[in-house]
């Protein structure tokens, strides 16, 4: 009775994790064709160059915005 409930149970954890994982690697995609300006390849999403450029890209918006003071 149990090898039943077990068996859904790993299933909907399973189906949960590939669609977090779809929707993480979404927004990852956006994150860098934001930054770069390109749609990246999947070489490029696993790349630490790549994300040291949007991390310095991202920085140099950051400080490049209008300035609200408090």
């Amino acid at each position: 009775m149990f090898d039943a409930i077990d068996t859904l149970i790993e299933l909907v954890v399973v189906i949960a994790a590939v669609v977090s994982a779809w929707v993480v690697t979404g927004q990852v995609r956006r994150r860098v064709k934001a930054s770069l300006g390109k749609t990246p390849t999947d070489l490029e999403l696993a790349s630490l160059k790549t994300w040291m450029k949007v991390d310095e890209r991202e920085q140099q918006e950051k400080e490049s915005g209008p300035v609200h003071p408090k």
